[in-house]
């Protein structure tokens, strides 16, 4: 193909002058909606939850991993967020060393140990507890199985392509929610109210980042409850939530109109933004796990119905501007 002069001037013309010129993209109409990311799709992994409940199922971990689906080169649950089950085996130890700045752990069953640096956490079932990243983390379980749900931010890391802040310059502290101090704050959180309440949330929080309702930087965590018979309103979060399904005979969520049946142990991801409510048939309260992946904009929730308002409003504004 012969070009003429003065296509070849262009073409020169628009050549990046520099290394850097030649990085930059420029994202036009229609293009846009690439800049927001790969939308979260609701799901309950229950193959997960079977595989680390089965009772021959041997020590280690079972990743809860979304990345050919969130489009990443590192495993993940969320963007900010990787989920997965830690099995032990009675007698058993686990070494894990996470390349992240944070790891919450919760103890589905059983009773052990976790050790880091000169630390030890002694947990057992129904307790969280935090860790900074960076240094390994011994687990160990010498009385009887169990099984653990982590969570840890390493695809934030991953993202950035950083390794876990020191000790002396981490911000997130060892902090362990003992299940016993758990109920208690539920049974304190119905004594005070005036009214019956149907459900209940407990956020943990951890300094410096309890103003902000959160355990971690990235993580807003705590657990729910239902009593049986009772129903959410319609709502969204901002931010994608992972629910560890604990207590939920006949439990079930609606996620932008589609049920989607609790199952013990498992853990179910609802996107954000998506409209979704809890509903409790069974005969027993509902008790679950969650952990917000909160992202830059924080944890917002809403109601679609006060969405839908503001939006009218500003569709009302806009045409009366003209």
């Amino acid at each position: 193909m012969i070009i003429s002069s003065e296509s070849y001037r262009r073409l020169v013309s628009r050549a990046p002058a520099t290394i850097q010129a030649g990085r930059a993209q420029y994202l036009t109409s229609p293009q846009p909606a690439a800049v927001a990311g790969p939308a979260s799709n609701a799901h309950i992994f229950s193959e997960h939850a079977g595989r680390a409940l089965e009772p021959s199922a041997p020590t280690g971990m079972i990743d809860i991993d979304r990345s050919s689906e969130l489009g990443t080169a590192y495993p993940a649950t969320t963007t900010n967020l990787l989920a997965r089950y830690l099995v032990l085996r009675e007698g058993d130890e686990h070494e894990f060393l996470a390349r992240a700045a944070s790891v919450l752990c919760y103890v589905i069953k059983g009773s052990g140990r976790a050790f880091r640096e000169d630390e030890v956490i002694e947990w057992t079932e129904g307790d969280a507890f935090l860790y900074p990243g960076g240094e390994p983390i011994l687990f160990e379980a010498p009385n009887g199985d169990a099984v653990l749900f982590v969570v840890s931010d390493e695809p934030f890391l991953a993202s950035l392509g950083c390794a876990a802040p020191p000790d002396d310059e981490a911000k997130v502290q060892s902090v362990h929610y003992t299940a016993k101090t758990i109920a208690a704050q539920f049974e304190d959180m119905q004594a005070g109210s005036k009214t019956p309440t149907t459900q209940a949330v407990l956020k943990l929080g951890s300094a410096p980042f309890e103003r902000a309702g959160c355990v971690a930087p990235l993580m807003a965590a705590g657990l729910a409850t239902m009593e049986p018979g009772a129903e959410q309103a319609p709502h969204c979060h901002d931010a994608d939530t992972i629910s560890l399904c604990l207590e939920c005979d006949k439990v079930f969520s609606l996620i932008d109109g589609n049920r989607c049946d609790w199952v013990p142990g498992a853990a179910l991801l609802t996107p954000a933004g998506a409209p979704h409510s809890q509903h409790n048939e069974g005969d027993r309260r509902m008790v679950s796990f969650f952990v917000q992946d909160r992202g830059p904009r924080g944890v917002r929730t809403w109601e679609p119905a006060a969405d839908e308002a503001v939006a009218a409003s500003e569709s009302e504004t806009a045409t009366l501007a003209k």
